[in-house]
Protein backbone atom coordinates (compact mmCIF):
# COMPACT_ATOMS: atom_id res chain seq x y z
CA UNK A 1 0.00 0.00 0.00
CA UNK A 2 2.74 2.65 1.15
CA UNK A 3 4.77 1.55 -2.47
CA UNK A 4 1.27 2.37 -4.13
CA UNK A 5 0.46 5.63 -2.62
CA UNK A 6 4.74 6.42 -3.17
CA UNK A 7 4.36 5.95 -6.75
CA UNK A 8 0.73 7.95 -7.14
CA UNK A 9 2.30 10.66 -5.42
CA UNK A 10 5.28 10.61 -7.89
CA UNK A 11 2.64 10.21 -10.79
CA UNK A 12 0.85 13.25 -9.36
CA UNK A 13 3.57 15.03 -9.29
CA UNK A 14 4.73 14.79 -12.85
CA UNK A 15 4.10 18.70 -13.71
CA UNK A 16 6.48 19.68 -10.76
CA UNK A 17 8.96 17.29 -11.58
CA UNK A 18 9.61 18.37 -15.02
CA UNK A 19 9.95 22.07 -15.02
CA UNK A 20 13.41 20.88 -12.87
CA UNK A 21 15.29 19.79 -15.85
CA UNK A 22 13.27 22.19 -18.59
CA UNK A 23 14.54 25.23 -16.57
CA UNK A 24 18.03 23.88 -16.78
CA UNK A 25 17.71 22.66 -20.75
CA UNK A 26 17.17 26.26 -21.32
CA UNK A 27 20.20 27.61 -19.45
CA UNK A 28 22.50 25.36 -20.84
CA UNK A 29 22.77 27.09 -24.14
CA UNK A 30 23.75 30.38 -22.43
CA UNK A 31 26.44 28.76 -20.67
CA UNK A 32 27.33 26.87 -23.37
CA UNK A 33 28.02 30.10 -25.61
CA UNK A 34 29.81 31.96 -22.50
CA UNK A 35 32.45 29.21 -22.83
CA UNK A 36 33.51 30.04 -26.30
CA UNK A 37 35.25 33.39 -24.38
CA UNK A 38 38.88 32.74 -23.86
CA UNK A 39 38.44 34.17 -20.47
CA UNK A 40 37.45 31.49 -17.69
CA UNK A 41 36.84 29.31 -20.41
CA UNK A 42 37.27 26.06 -18.45
CA UNK A 43 34.78 27.42 -15.53
CA UNK A 44 31.89 27.69 -18.36
CA UNK A 45 32.94 23.99 -19.66
CA UNK A 46 32.38 22.58 -15.97
CA UNK A 47 29.02 24.29 -15.46
CA UNK A 48 27.88 23.26 -18.53
CA UNK A 49 29.08 19.63 -18.00
CA UNK A 50 27.35 20.14 -14.76
CA UNK A 51 24.34 21.56 -15.85
CA UNK A 52 23.71 18.93 -18.64
CA UNK A 53 24.03 16.28 -15.91
CA UNK A 54 21.83 17.52 -13.40
CA UNK A 55 19.32 18.11 -16.44
CA UNK A 56 19.68 14.49 -17.70
CA UNK A 57 19.04 13.01 -14.47
CA UNK A 58 16.07 15.12 -13.34
CA UNK A 59 14.93 14.29 -17.37
CA UNK A 60 14.87 10.42 -16.73
CA UNK A 61 13.00 11.11 -13.18
CA UNK A 62 10.46 13.19 -15.59
CA UNK A 63 10.00 10.13 -17.89
CA UNK A 64 8.95 7.79 -14.93
CA UNK A 65 6.60 10.15 -13.61
CA UNK A 66 4.99 10.93 -16.68
CA UNK A 67 4.47 7.41 -17.40
CA UNK A 68 2.80 6.68 -14.28
CA UNK A 69 0.93 9.91 -14.75
CA UNK A 70 -0.40 8.33 -17.72
CA UNK A 71 -1.43 4.97 -16.77
CA UNK A 72 -2.71 6.52 -13.75
CA UNK A 73 -5.24 8.28 -15.59
CA UNK A 74 -5.94 5.53 -18.06
CA UNK A 75 -4.25 6.82 -21.03
CA UNK A 76 -1.97 3.87 -20.97
CA UNK A 77 -2.16 0.64 -20.36
CA UNK A 78 -1.16 -0.54 -17.26
CA UNK A 79 1.71 -2.31 -18.31
CA UNK A 80 1.96 -0.27 -21.78
CA UNK A 81 4.54 2.35 -22.29
CA UNK A 82 2.48 4.23 -25.22
CA UNK A 83 -1.21 5.14 -25.62
CA UNK A 84 -2.93 3.01 -28.07
CA UNK A 85 -4.84 5.33 -30.87
CA UNK A 86 -7.32 3.28 -32.46
CA UNK A 87 -8.79 6.08 -34.24
CA UNK A 88 -8.33 9.52 -35.21
CA UNK A 89 -10.75 10.75 -32.76
CA UNK A 90 -7.88 10.04 -29.77
CA UNK A 91 -6.85 13.28 -30.08
CA UNK A 92 -5.63 12.95 -26.44
CA UNK A 93 -4.34 10.03 -27.14
CA UNK A 94 -2.47 10.89 -29.94
CA UNK A 95 -0.75 14.33 -28.56
CA UNK A 96 0.20 11.86 -25.71
CA UNK A 97 1.98 9.46 -27.83
CA UNK A 98 3.72 12.63 -29.94
CA UNK A 99 4.48 14.23 -26.06
CA UNK A 100 6.18 10.97 -24.97
CA UNK A 101 8.28 10.75 -28.02
CA UNK A 102 9.37 14.07 -28.03
CA UNK A 103 10.54 13.70 -24.35
CA UNK A 104 12.07 10.32 -25.56
CA UNK A 105 13.74 12.32 -28.46
CA UNK A 106 15.45 15.17 -25.56
CA UNK A 107 16.38 12.19 -23.68
CA UNK A 108 18.40 10.76 -25.74
CA UNK A 109 19.38 14.51 -27.25
CA UNK A 110 20.75 14.61 -23.47
CA UNK A 111 22.50 11.60 -23.44
CA UNK A 112 24.57 12.52 -26.50
CA UNK A 113 24.83 15.97 -24.86
CA UNK A 114 26.63 15.13 -22.02
CA UNK A 115 28.65 12.43 -23.54
CA UNK A 116 30.33 15.59 -25.91
CA UNK A 117 30.51 17.36 -23.40
CA UNK A 118 32.35 15.01 -20.74
CA UNK A 119 34.83 14.48 -23.63
CA UNK A 120 35.68 18.22 -23.94
CA UNK A 121 36.07 18.23 -20.39
CA UNK A 122 38.40 16.04 -20.58
CA UNK A 123 41.06 17.01 -22.73
CA UNK A 124 43.42 20.21 -21.81
CA UNK A 125 41.81 23.59 -22.91
CA UNK A 126 44.27 25.15 -25.57
CA UNK A 127 43.98 28.92 -26.66
CA UNK A 128 44.85 28.39 -30.51
CA UNK A 129 41.76 26.14 -31.32
CA UNK A 130 39.55 26.76 -34.12
CA UNK A 131 36.48 28.57 -33.31
CA UNK A 132 34.38 25.36 -33.59
CA UNK A 133 36.48 23.61 -31.47
CA UNK A 134 36.94 26.37 -28.39
CA UNK A 135 34.38 26.26 -25.66
CA UNK A 136 32.22 23.35 -25.42
CA UNK A 137 32.66 23.04 -29.31
CA UNK A 138 29.73 23.21 -31.60
CA UNK A 139 28.58 19.43 -31.87
CA UNK A 140 27.83 20.13 -28.13
CA UNK A 141 26.27 23.38 -28.72
CA UNK A 142 24.32 22.14 -31.23
CA UNK A 143 23.15 19.01 -29.55
CA UNK A 144 22.11 21.07 -26.62
CA UNK A 145 19.90 23.32 -29.05
CA UNK A 146 18.19 19.77 -29.92
CA UNK A 147 17.96 18.90 -26.71
CA UNK A 148 16.18 22.51 -25.59
CA UNK A 149 14.10 22.26 -28.84
CA UNK A 150 12.72 18.44 -28.21
CA UNK A 151 11.86 19.76 -25.09
CA UNK A 152 10.15 22.67 -25.70
CA UNK A 153 8.01 20.80 -28.22
CA UNK A 154 7.22 18.28 -25.53
CA UNK A 155 5.95 20.83 -23.15
CA UNK A 156 3.95 22.80 -25.58
CA UNK A 157 1.97 19.14 -25.86
CA UNK A 158 2.08 18.90 -22.48
CA UNK A 159 0.18 22.52 -21.97
CA UNK A 160 -2.33 21.54 -24.54
CA UNK A 161 -3.04 18.28 -23.03
CA UNK A 162 -3.27 20.07 -19.24
CA UNK A 163 -5.76 23.68 -20.83
CA UNK A 164 -6.84 21.95 -23.85
CA UNK A 165 -6.51 23.64 -27.58
CA UNK A 166 -9.40 24.25 -30.03
CA UNK A 167 -8.69 20.61 -31.49
CA UNK A 168 -9.20 18.97 -28.26
CA UNK A 169 -12.05 20.41 -27.12
CA UNK A 170 -13.66 19.79 -30.28
CA UNK A 171 -12.88 16.32 -29.72
CA UNK A 172 -14.02 16.65 -26.34
CA UNK A 173 -17.25 18.07 -27.81
CA UNK A 174 -17.65 15.56 -30.25
CA UNK A 175 -17.66 12.64 -27.57
CA UNK A 176 -19.76 14.43 -25.34
CA UNK A 177 -22.58 14.28 -28.17
CA UNK A 178 -21.77 10.87 -29.05
CA UNK A 179 -22.62 9.73 -25.19
CA UNK A 180 -25.58 11.57 -24.73
CA UNK A 181 -27.23 9.87 -28.01
CA UNK A 182 -26.87 6.84 -26.36
CA UNK A 183 -30.06 7.10 -23.99
CA UNK A 184 -29.01 3.80 -22.22
CA UNK A 185 -25.89 4.38 -21.44
CA UNK A 186 -26.53 7.17 -19.36
CA UNK A 187 -29.65 5.17 -17.24
CA UNK A 188 -27.89 3.78 -14.51
CA UNK A 189 -26.03 6.78 -13.45
CA UNK A 190 -29.73 8.34 -14.14
CA UNK A 191 -31.48 5.34 -11.99
CA UNK A 192 -29.09 5.77 -9.09
CA UNK A 193 -31.10 9.01 -8.44
CA UNK A 194 -34.11 7.30 -8.09
CA UNK A 195 -35.05 8.80 -5.02
CA UNK A 196 -36.11 12.18 -7.35
CA UNK A 197 -38.52 9.53 -8.76
CA UNK A 198 -42.19 9.08 -7.81
CA UNK A 199 -42.24 6.48 -5.83
CA UNK A 200 -45.02 3.65 -6.88
CA UNK A 201 -45.12 2.15 -2.98
CA UNK A 202 -45.34 3.90 0.31
CA UNK A 203 -42.97 0.98 1.64
CA UNK A 204 -41.82 -1.86 0.33
CA UNK A 205 -43.54 -4.96 -0.58
CA UNK A 206 -41.99 -8.36 -1.10
CA UNK A 207 -41.52 -9.79 -4.79
CA UNK A 208 -41.11 -13.62 -5.77
CA UNK A 209 -40.03 -12.57 -9.02
CA UNK A 210 -36.94 -10.96 -7.54
CA UNK A 211 -35.55 -13.67 -5.57
CA UNK A 212 -38.76 -13.07 -2.65
CA UNK A 213 -36.41 -9.74 -1.54
CA UNK A 214 -38.33 -6.31 -0.50
CA UNK A 215 -38.76 -4.04 -2.86
CA UNK A 216 -39.97 -0.60 -4.17
CA UNK A 217 -40.35 0.83 -7.25
CA UNK A 218 -39.44 4.61 -8.49
CA UNK A 219 -41.01 6.07 -11.72
CA UNK A 220 -40.36 9.09 -13.47
CA UNK A 221 -43.36 11.87 -13.64
CA UNK A 222 -43.66 11.34 -16.98
CA UNK A 223 -44.78 7.62 -16.45
CA UNK A 224 -46.25 7.35 -12.82
CA UNK A 225 -49.76 7.24 -14.39
CA UNK A 226 -49.24 4.92 -17.18
CA UNK A 227 -46.98 2.41 -14.70
CA UNK A 228 -49.94 2.32 -12.18
CA UNK A 229 -52.60 1.75 -14.96
CA UNK A 230 -50.33 -0.89 -16.35
CA UNK A 231 -49.56 0.41 -19.77
CA UNK A 232 -46.63 0.52 -21.35
CA UNK A 233 -44.07 3.43 -20.31
CA UNK A 234 -44.06 6.35 -22.44
CA UNK A 235 -40.97 6.90 -24.88
CA UNK A 236 -38.02 8.56 -22.53
CA UNK A 237 -39.62 7.22 -19.15
CA UNK A 238 -37.85 4.80 -16.93
CA UNK A 239 -38.89 2.99 -13.93
CA UNK A 240 -35.96 1.63 -11.11
CA UNK A 241 -36.69 -0.88 -8.44
CA UNK A 242 -34.72 -1.01 -5.45
CA UNK A 243 -34.47 -4.41 -2.99
CA UNK A 244 -33.61 -5.07 0.04
CA UNK A 245 -32.44 -8.33 1.88
CA UNK A 246 -35.02 -10.13 4.19
CA UNK A 247 -34.67 -10.23 7.99
CA UNK A 248 -36.35 -12.26 10.12
CA UNK A 249 -39.56 -11.15 7.69
CA UNK A 250 -38.66 -7.65 7.90
CA UNK A 251 -37.03 -5.34 5.17
CA UNK A 252 -32.95 -5.00 6.25
CA UNK A 253 -30.61 -2.42 5.84
CA UNK A 254 -28.61 -4.94 3.44
CA UNK A 255 -29.42 -3.75 -0.25
CA UNK A 256 -29.93 -6.28 -2.79
CA UNK A 257 -29.28 -5.76 -6.45
CA UNK A 258 -31.35 -2.26 -8.69
CA UNK A 259 -33.03 -2.74 -11.70
CA UNK A 260 -34.15 -0.62 -14.26
CA UNK A 261 -36.38 -0.51 -17.19
CA UNK A 262 -36.40 2.64 -19.44
CA UNK A 263 -38.40 2.97 -22.69
CA UNK A 264 -36.72 4.05 -25.61
CA UNK A 265 -37.90 6.20 -28.24
CA UNK A 266 -37.96 3.44 -30.89
CA UNK A 267 -40.32 1.43 -28.27
CA UNK A 268 -37.87 -0.70 -27.41
CA UNK A 269 -36.91 -1.64 -23.97
CA UNK A 270 -33.45 -1.10 -21.97
CA UNK A 271 -33.24 -3.23 -18.83
CA UNK A 272 -29.73 -2.43 -16.72
CA UNK A 273 -28.77 -4.79 -13.29
CA UNK A 274 -26.72 -2.87 -10.83
CA UNK A 275 -25.62 -4.89 -7.69
CA UNK A 276 -22.00 -2.90 -6.67
CA UNK A 277 -21.58 -5.45 -3.49
CA UNK A 278 -22.61 -9.29 -3.45
CA UNK A 279 -22.87 -11.09 -0.67
CA UNK A 280 -20.08 -13.91 -0.41
CA UNK A 281 -23.21 -16.21 0.22
CA UNK A 282 -25.87 -14.77 -2.79
CA UNK A 283 -22.86 -14.72 -5.46
CA UNK A 284 -24.24 -18.06 -7.07
CA UNK A 285 -26.90 -16.21 -7.85
CA UNK A 286 -24.70 -13.93 -10.22
CA UNK A 287 -22.27 -16.61 -11.82
CA UNK A 288 -19.80 -16.07 -8.69
CA UNK A 289 -19.10 -12.48 -9.47
CA UNK A 290 -18.59 -9.94 -6.36
CA UNK A 291 -19.44 -7.05 -8.71
CA UNK A 292 -22.10 -6.98 -11.27
CA UNK A 293 -23.78 -4.06 -13.63
CA UNK A 294 -25.32 -5.63 -16.80
CA UNK A 295 -26.82 -3.39 -19.93
CA UNK A 296 -28.79 -4.45 -23.34
CA UNK A 297 -27.64 -6.23 -24.81
CA UNK A 298 -26.39 -8.70 -22.10
CA UNK A 299 -27.88 -12.24 -22.07
CA UNK A 300 -28.02 -12.51 -18.63
CA UNK A 301 -31.03 -10.13 -18.98
CA UNK A 302 -32.89 -12.24 -21.28
CA UNK A 303 -34.87 -13.02 -18.22
CA UNK A 304 -36.16 -9.63 -17.70
CA UNK A 305 -36.64 -9.24 -21.44
CA UNK A 306 -39.16 -12.40 -20.80
CA UNK A 307 -41.25 -10.90 -18.20
CA UNK A 308 -41.60 -7.32 -19.59
CA UNK A 309 -41.99 -8.29 -22.83
CA UNK A 310 -43.57 -5.67 -25.20
CA UNK A 311 -42.95 -3.21 -22.67
CA UNK A 312 -45.81 -3.92 -20.32
CA UNK A 313 -45.05 -1.82 -17.38
CA UNK A 314 -45.25 -4.33 -14.71
CA UNK A 315 -43.86 -7.57 -13.82
CA UNK A 316 -44.93 -8.69 -9.97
Amino acid sequence: MAGSALLEFIAREHPAFVHIPIGLVVVLPLAMLVSFRTSHRHRWLSASFYLALVAWLGSAGALFSGLLWGRLIALIAPKGFFPVVASEKQVLQAILRWHEQAAITGFLLGGLCLFLLYRVCSRPVLDNQPLWKRGVGLPALLCGLLWLGAWGFCGKLGGIMVFGNEETNRAAEAADKARLSVAEADLPIRALDYASLEPVEAAPIRSQAHGNRWRRIWVTASGIDAYKAGQPLPPGAYAVMTTFEDDNGKPSFEPGPTYMKEMKADGTTAFAFYWPKVPDALRKEVGGQDSVYWRNPDPKLITCLGCHEKGTAKAQ
